[in-house]
């Protein structure tokens, strides 16, 4: 079974909740989940455009009630805010869903809306997704600028709540000013390794290092743009390539899954998809070409669910 640490279906559910449309996970994504062998997931409350630039936090109330709305008609999924809810989940053979926070642009300046994500749920967050906002910098921001003020008080608050701290969608700068601020294990939810793949949003050897020595973990990413820059070469063979590059560099122990499917977005241009790993039906032969190429069962294990599962454990309890 696999623990994905990065799904964007709180977008589909708000868009098709908005339309009128309820139990949208068990009409529209249960079933493609189950015969990937996903067992949870990290949903992330993602801002799409154009609402991240003209009504972010609007955008935000909109998801929180689709989002509650789903929790109240759904029998397929439960929601979970440490490792024992976890557990418990498997044990009675439920779907675990985590709420997370892709970006907080919408809390503008104040944090204590940081306490209105807590409150719906989520127990994880990063500080932008790729824009830079009142708090840090994101992947296609300023390279010169890191967190800000306001954005060293936030960390401090979302330690303080022991939220799951993600570094995915920040640039460099901001990377190493939040790093300092670390008190305990952080995540890259979805990034790749920039040495195969030389894009902002995957990461150096450095940062690798500076994750290992958090003893925090990397979730390999599927989005293709993030595997190679030429698109023959964005395959489910090269997405091997990051894993056992990564592996080899910091230790399997610092490895999960962040696939980042994005097909059932309305933008997304499926002759772009990574070829042999488009969606979750495609998520067991990504786990039989790690066997393939010589991780053992514990060590398949570890990226499919352990090692997002013991930093969980860690943080949340």
């Amino acid at each position: 079974m696999v623990f994905d640490a990065h799904s964007d279906i709180w977008t589909d559910v708000t868009t098709r909740f908005l339309k009128g449309e309820r139990d949208i996970f068990h009409k529209y994504h249960f079933k493609r989940l189950q015969s990937g062998k996903i067992e949870g997931s990290i949903f992330a409350i993602w801002i799409d455009s154009p609402h991240a630039e003209t009504r972010p936090y609007e955008r935000f109330l909109e998801m929180a009630e689709a989002i509650q709305n789903e929790i109240a008609v759904t029998k397929t999924f439960v929601i979970v805010k440490n490792y024992e809810e976890i557990q418990k989940a498997k044990q009675n053979h439920q779907f675990y869903v985590m709420i997370g926070a892709e970006g907080l642009s919408p809390i503008g300046k104040n944090l204590d809306f940081i306490d209105n994500y807590y409150d719906l749920g989520a127990r994880h967050a990063m500080l932008t997704w790729n824009e830079q906002n009142a708090l840090a910098t994101g992947a296609k921001g300023d390279v010169t600028r890191g967190l800000t003020t306001l954005g060293k008080q936030a960390v401090k608050k979302i330690i303080q709540k022991k939220m799951l701290l993600d570094v995915s969608h920040l640039n460099e700068k901001s990377f190493w000013d939040l790093i300092d601020f670390m008190e305990y294990p952080l995540i890259a939810s979805h990034s790749n390794a920039k040495a195969l793949c030389n894009v902002p949003r995957n990461l150096s050897d450095e940062q690798l290092f500076a994750i290992r020595d958090l003893n925090g973990v990397i979730g390999i990413n599927a989005f293709h743009g993030f595997i190679h820059d030429v698109v023959a070469e964005q395959t489910v063979n090269t997405l091997i390539k990051h894993v056992v590059y990564i592996a080899d560099k910091i230790g399997v122990e610092h490895i999960g899954c962040g696939f980042d499917f994005i097909e059932f977005l309305p933008s997304t241009e499926p002759e772009y998809a990574t070829k042999g790993l488009e969606d979750y039906t495609k998520v067991p032969d990504f786990i039989k070409k790690l066997k393939k190429v010589g991780f053992s069962k514990k060590e398949v294990e570890q990226i499919c669910y352990g090692n997002f599962h013991r930093v969980i454990q860690q943080v949340l309890g």
